[in-house]
């Protein structure tokens, strides 16, 4: 490991003028002494064993903006001592104080501060979650130093940390692990594999364009999705073929990113081919297309043979709108909705809160848990066709209406009331690994999040882990998350916003 540079601490003396030993002059000075040496806060002047005790307090108090300033403290003391406390607490067993943490982890500076949480990535031995954090902490520190024990965590016995130490590897363009990258590449793990050949192609996308060709036709649909997502950023001249391909996808993830990488790449090719993806079968598919479609020209229609007679009379002189404009996209078709939401999907999942504060009252004067089950009886109601559905009912622990979706009729329509109704409101929200367990169902496409406030209890449940978490498991998988707050609390509203919004769901709420 190559020896870190000695600190130098140079002091910068500004010149005075000369005005000569005169009480002015030495007011002058004074003041000018006082702004140049006048700390930020009192307690960043503070002995840094005062500090380290008082942040270690703050980040054990109950209050979280108190445990934010303890954290925000050893991140401006910024040595491997504050290091050695934030990543004591990014371990803790309370998830809102490791999530507190997290929020300063990548915003660390100081060299040797960051080489801590490297060696703490590598002689961690008792907990996976810690190793996968300090991993992903290294990728967005962005420096090349740190690639050898990243290719080494490759070899993790831990999944987690493996498919961190791959993308992060990316994230640094660590050359010298690619022939590591290349094993992890063929690997057993989806994610894993996909991961590698993201970093692969970051290393240099020239050299390892056959491995991304590779995993576009990998036997894994997770995989050709998630490497196809790249592809409009590391290969522009190619993004479109790959694309069009995809839209041919047997599984319909690939085709959902096709169609995302079509409204992102904006030529009249993207058009045509958006124009084609509203045949898909799958609903959100084809209404995915639709909306890009009319956020890319500004045109209002809803079904292809309108697409198809607007372009063909105006494709020859079309330009893209330029500038920033507050178009909402529109739709002709009557979905039912489920909290004022469109149920668009065929293949929908309802997350049920049935935690304690379901027992409260909104404004209508019903119960929390009285008014979530009226809204799914009444959408039930307002389905019908070839609708498959699960329903979960999560508080501390997250249980099934049936263990693989079922298609929607006047018995599992009955059966899943009563399996809602029978569940009695109590505990604390789980929102993560309730979205976590949803998520990777193929079947599903779409999620209706129903929450009476903020996630309380799990692995992650800020918005900021929560939502980084769900935008990465979520580019294998292309969930939609629609989410409900039924709150008067605008924080807690605004976590399950965050939700929705990284997936490009919709988010309401009822007070």
């Amino acid at each position: 490991m190559k020896s870190m540079p000695p600190m130098v601490h140079r002091e910068s003396v500004a010149p005075f003028p000369t005005l000569g030993a005169t009480p002015a002059a030495i007011l002058f000075l004074l003041a000018v002494t006082v702004t140049l040496t006048a700390p930020t806060s009192f307690a960043d002047e503070l002995p840094g064993s005062v500090i380290l005790s008082d942040s270690a307090d703050k980040l054990r108090d109950r209050s979280e903006p108190v445990r934010r300033e303890g954290a925000q403290a050893l991140l401006r003391m910024n040595n491997v001592p504050a290091a050695e406390l934030l990543l004591e607490f990014l371990g803790d067993e309370n998830p809102h104080t490791r999530d507190i943490v997290w929020e300063v982890m990548p915003e660390i500076r100081d060299p040797y501060a960051r080489k801590r949480v490297e060696l703490e990535m590598r002689r961690n031995k008792h907990d996976p979650h810690l190793r996968q954090w300090c991993a992903e902490a290294l990728g967005h520190y962005g420096q090349g130093l740190f690639g050898e024990a990243l290719r080494r965590a490759l070899g993790d016995r831990d999944e987690g940390v493996r498919r961190a130490a791959a993308r992060s590897l990316g994230m640094i363009a660590y050359e010298p692990a690619a022939r590591h990258l290349e094993k992890t590449a063929r690997h057993k793990d989806p994610y894993l594999r996909a991961n590698s050949v993201e970093a692969l192609a970051r290393i240099d996308a020239a050299a390892y364009r056959e491995n991304v060709e590779d995993a576009l036709a990998d036997k894994a649909a997770e995989v050709r999705c998630a490497v196809l997502a790249i592809t409009p950023e590391l290969y522009p001249d190619d993004a479109e073929a790959w694309s069009s391909a995809a839209l041919r996808d047997e599984d319909w993830r690939p085709r959902m990113q096709a169609v995302d990488n079509f409204a992102a790449i904006r030529t009249k090719t993207s058009i045509d081919a958006l124009i084609a993806a509203i045949d898909d079968g799958r609903p959100v598919v084809a209404h995915r297309a639709v909306v890009a479609l009319q956020q890319l020209t500004r045109q209002k229609w809803t079904v292809k043979p309108q697409w198809e007679l607007w372009w063909g009379e105006n494709r020859a002189g079309f330009s893209f709108p330029r500038g920033k404009h507050d178009f909402r996209a529109t739709s002709d078709a009557k979905y039912a909705t489920y909290n004022k939401v469109p149920v668009v999907s065929d293949h929908v999942v309802f997350l049920m809160d049935k935690s304690q504060m379901m027992r409260d009252k909104l404004k209508s004067g019903m119960t929390k848990d009285e008014r979530a089950l009226e809204e799914l009886e009444n959408v039930f109601a307002r389905l019908s066709g070839d609708f498959v559905f699960n329903v979960y009912n999560y508080a501390d622990q997250l249980d099934p209406f049936q263990r693989k979706p079922v298609t929607l009729n006047d018995r599992s329509r009955e059966a899943a009331i009563q399996f809602v109704m029978s569940k009695p409101c109590s505990g604390r929200k789980d929102i993560w690994n309730a979205l976590l367990t949803v998520v990777e169902d193929p079947d599903i496409d779409t999620v209706y999040l129903l929450s009476s406030g903020e996630p309380e209890i799990g692995l992650y449940v800020h918005w900021n882990r929560v939502v980084e978490h769900l935008a990465d498991v979520n580019r294998f998988h292309k969930l939609t998350v629609h989410s409900v707050a039924y709150s008067s609390n605008a924080w807690y509203r605004t976590q399950l916003e965050k939700i929705a919004t990284a997936t490009g769901g919709e988010f309401v709420y009822e007070e």
